[in-house]
Parts: structure tokens; C-alpha cells; sequence
């Protein structure tokens, strides 16, 4: 599913929104990436524009996920001019909005061309703010892979709970074998406590490092 909103960050230099038409040869490029692809080893190694034409077509009509594009905004000091500011992309998926529960998994690609620059964390914060505040679910789900040792990190430090691993989780069709996978989760109370108060003074520390 798409909305048919933007979604600005707190630090103004992202938005999050509808994937695009525009945006399919920039997907294929980052699906297909060997950065992606070091630790999502399922991905293929070739995907084309069509192919993420084609995905972007499937995923409009499914109605338990969220997707967004990240852009960067036009006067972001990232910005290089492009009239295409794609960065990545985010969103939740495995909606459970029933009387059984009210959750989500989050999942986020950045371009590696964007790297390091503290983006991934304002994409995060701005779509984990929608989670919680707008959306009003009361759980968010993260997998990683167990060698995913950054992002591991960058959940534990924002405050995110680490519930197990799954064994031999996901295909690893290089070898021929699988990869373990850790679950996090955020409740929303310690969204509210906790988390969103950390990534915003990291995403304020990263501000002050630029600009020094």
C-alpha cells in the first residue's frame, strides 16, 4: 500500500514519501548493490528497472505494507543538485492491525553513496515517529542478520529490545546455505521514554558535526 502523503523530518533535510515511477532505475540500482546485498543475501544480483517497476506495481495493492521512498529535501547540504533526490527507502510490512495485536515490522535500504552521513538514522526517527504517534501501533519489529553487527549496534544503542535469534532464518543462495537472523523490538512506551529522546540527540550530535 501507498499513501498519498509526505512525510518531512525533524531536521527538515529528508521526506518520506510515495514510491515512484521516477524512482524505479534508482531501486534497482540499491536492491541489486553489493553493499545491499552483504547482508541481505537473498537479494538478487541482477534486478532491473522493469523488475522494481514490477515490485512497486505488486506491493501498491497489498494491504499489509507501508512503503515509502526516502528524497532528500532541495536544500539538504547532501543534496547534489539532481533533479531525482532518492536515497533509499523504508516502510513497515507484516501489519497486525486485529484484536489478536497492533504491530509492524520497519525495514530500511540507503543508498551507500549515503553512508555515514546520518541519514538512515533521521529516516528511521521520521518513520518510527509515524509508527507510534500517528499510526498509534503499540509494537515494531526488526530483523537483522546476526553479522549485521552496525545495524545490531545502531538498534541496541537507540534503546531497542533484543528478543533471539532465529536460526538459519534466510536463504543464502551464494553458498547454497542460510543466515541467522536477530529480532529486535520497540514497544511504544519505550519509543515514547526512551528511544525517540536518543536518536533525536544523536541526530542533533550529527547536526553539530556538519556544521562545525
Amino acid at each position: 500500500m501507498f499513501l498519498d502523503i509526505k512525510i518531512p523530518s525533524k531536521l527538515g533535510r529528508i521526506s518520506l514519501v510515495p514510491p515512484s515511477e521516477a524512482d524505479d532505475p534508482f531501486v534497482a540500482v540499491l536492491r541489486s548493490h553489493i553493499e545491499t546485498r552483504r547482508y541481505l543475501r537473498y537479494f538478487p544480483e541482477l534486478f532491473s528497472a522493469a523488475d522494481a517497476r514490477d515490485r512497486r506495481i505488486k506491493r501498491e495493492s497489498e494491504p499489509d505494507l507501508i512503503d515509502f521512498h526516502i528524497h532528500l529535501a532541495q536544500n539538504s547540504p547532501a543534496a547534489t543538485g539532481a533533479t531525482n533526490t532518492f536515497v533509499g527507502s523504508t516502510g513497515i510490512f507484516n501489519i497486525i492491525d486485529t484484536f489478536i495485536g497492533n504491530s509492524c515490522e520497519v525495514g530500511i535500504l540507503i543508498s551507500p553513496d549515503y553512508f555515514r552521513g546520518g541519514l538512515a538514522t533521521e529516516a528511521l526517527y521520521t518513520v518510527l515517529k509515524w509508527v507510534f504517534e500517528d499510526r498509534k501501533f503499540h509494537r515494531a519489529e526488526f530483523n537483522t542478520g546476526t553479522d549485521n553487527l552496525a545495524m545490531r549496534g545502531w538498534l541496541e544503542k537507540a534503546g531497542a529490545t533484543l528478543e533471539g535469534t532465529k536460526r538459519e532464518c534466510w536463504v543464502d543462495p551464494s553458498t547454497g546455505g542460510f543466515t541467522d537472523v536477530c529480532t529486535y523490538s520497540i514497544l511504544e512506551e519505550e519509543w515514547r521514554e526512551i528511544v525517540s529522546g536518543r536518536l533525536e540527540e544523536r541526530m542533533n550530535r550529527g547536526t553539530l558535526s556538519v556544521a562545525g
